[in-house]
């Protein structure tokens, strides 16, 4: 079976994949800050993986560049994603989708202007993408080792460490596969090395849920119960005493 074949399964397979996580989530969990942040991330990543193309890009046609950008601007759902995970107090704000809107039109202008020209400007595109995007996968790992302590529910911590860090995983390694590998044939081994990680990773994430429960990993951490008030001690001496004295 030829590279171009097994990429094409595995892009295939991942797609599918993350548009049944995307319903399922969208289903159960579109109430949840959390759970409407999966849903993208997971759409986002869907079109990730019809995109991604290690090595210098060719010129990319109209219809295309829309999706990269949304592929693109990914990687801050992934990071709005990381915190609302861990801070059940987080809420969107018009600033978070105004980012958003940054980063995917900065990647739709590479894509349409900076990528076509001439003298090296394709290179310089893809080099800046992915300096983007690994900015935003330090946030996100900054964000979950510093909040992560407070889920006191040792189980579902785990899953949800697991999910950030497997995704800031193949997110990191595919952003230096894109630095470090400019074309020929070392390009097509690393889009399906890129492809089966990422296939991994999905099929992972999904497992993961199914053992915890959707449930649980995007359930509020539980929050300490408030004890009791105890009686008022010198009340009750009052009433001991009362109690005596009308027995004398």
């Amino acid at each position: 079976m030829s590279l171009p074949t097994i990429d094409l399964a595995l892009r295939a397979a991942t797609v599918a994949m993350l548009l049944v996580l995307a319903a399922t989530l969208f289903r159960e969990f579109r109430q949840v800050v959390a759970g409407r942040l999966a849903v993208a991330l997971a759409l986002g990543s869907a079109a990730h993986a019809v995109t991604y193309a290690i090595g210098n890009p060719p010129p990319v046609p109209l219809w295309r560049a829309p999706v990269i950008a949304l592929s693109t601007g990914n990687i801050v759902v992934f990071w709005l994603f990381t915190r609302a995970l861990f801070d059940e107090s987080f809420r969107l704000r018009w600033w978070h989708a105004a980012v958003w809107l940054a980063v995917a039109a900065f990647s739709l202008v590479n894509c349409t202007f900076l990528a076509a020209s001439p003298g090296g400007g394709a290179r310089l595109s893809v080099i800046a993408i992915n300096l983007l995007v690994l900015g935003f996968i330090a946030l996100a790992l900054v964000q979950t080792f510093a909040s992560w302590s407070a889920d006191l529910v040792e189980d579902r911590r785990r899953v949800r460490v697991f999910i950030v860090v497997a995704a800031a995983l193949y997110g990191g390694l595919n952003a230096v596969l894109h630095l470090t590998i400019p074309g020929g044939d070392a390009a097509g081994i690393a889009n399906v090395a890129s492809g089966a990680l990422l296939s991994g990773v999905v099929a992972a994430i999904c497992m993961a849920m199914l053992r915890v429960g959707g449930a649980e990993v995007f359930a509020a951490p539980p929050v300490a119960s408030k004890t009791e008030p105890l009686p008022d001690a010198s009340a009750a001496d009052r009433k001991l005493v009362d109690a005596l004295m009308r027995l004398m």
